[in-house]
């Protein structure tokens, strides 16, 4: 099954074709507010670099977020609009979960916990916690630093942080545990951001088992976690 994958959930703007395991093509590009710019050229790239077409194509996957408002909408109406003119299924991957999928196995295997971050702008993470053998073992949220360390600690088992707000906030993170820092690493900065190959593996697995009913009508729910910051600048001006 060819599976095209889309990432436009944070500043890194990617596109992939995979055939199963196998990536055909793929393209990234750290975009800064160019998302809709950026993408269908994108797209068209990558399909022929494979050397398809868009008729060759059997499923889009799309990273429906955590991550920019913005950014999340374009590559969700993207993939909404491609799938419906292929009449193909559309799979909506959350971008933590695109995160984890990218750790080594050999890497995610040295912790207990493999904790993903995204940042969420206004000082906030938006963060969940896998467990090598059981999981997701908490859903994907969003809250200040506090409450992830807070999350991490009553967990009490050996954690992997990866993404960008991690990677850049390590310090913070050492001293916020204190004593129970020694139970934490760090991925390096190829687990900065999700990107279009593991949310296309992803969207692959799951397309497998989708019945005739995606095909009717393809559809993809952004996972915001919170409001818009123009919805919440509106509530609070209302309420003034």
């Amino acid at each position: 099954m060819i599976v095209l994958g889309i990432d436009t959930a944070t500043t890194m703007v990617s596109v992939a074709v995979v055939d199963g395991a196998t990536v055909l093509a793929s393209s990234e590009l750290r975009s800064d507010r160019r998302h809709a710019e950026d993408l269908t050229p994108m797209i068209d790239f990558v399909v022929k670099r494979a050397g398809l077409s868009f008729a060759d194509l059997d499923a889009v996957a799309v990273d429906v977020g955590p991550g920019l408002f913005t950014g999340m909408r374009v590559g969700i109406a993207s993939a909404q609009a491609l799938a419906f003119a292929l009449s193909i299924p559309l799979v909506g991957v959350d971008g933590l979960e695109a995160l984890v999928a990218a750790i080594p196995v050999a890497v995610a295997k040295q912790a207990e916990v493999i904790v993903p971050t995204i940042d969420a702008r206004r000082r906030e993470v938006a963060w969940a916690m896998h467990s090598n053998v059981s999981g997701r073992v908490l859903a994907p949220r969003v809250g200040g630093l506090d409450d992830l360390l807070a999350g991490v600690r009553e967990r009490g088992q050996h954690c992997l942080f990866v993404g960008d707000f991690a990677r850049r906030h390590r310090d913070d993170i050492v001293a916020g545990l204190g004593p129970h820092s020694w139970n934490v690493s760090f991925g390096d900065e190829t687990l900065d951001w999700p990107i279009a190959r593991h949310v296309a593996f992803i969207g692959h697995e799951r397309a497998l088992h989708l019945d005739g009913g995606a095909l009717r009508a393809p559809r993809a729910e952004a996972l915001y976690l919170r409001e818009a910051d123009a919805e919440i600048n509106w509530t609070t001006r209302s309420s003034a």
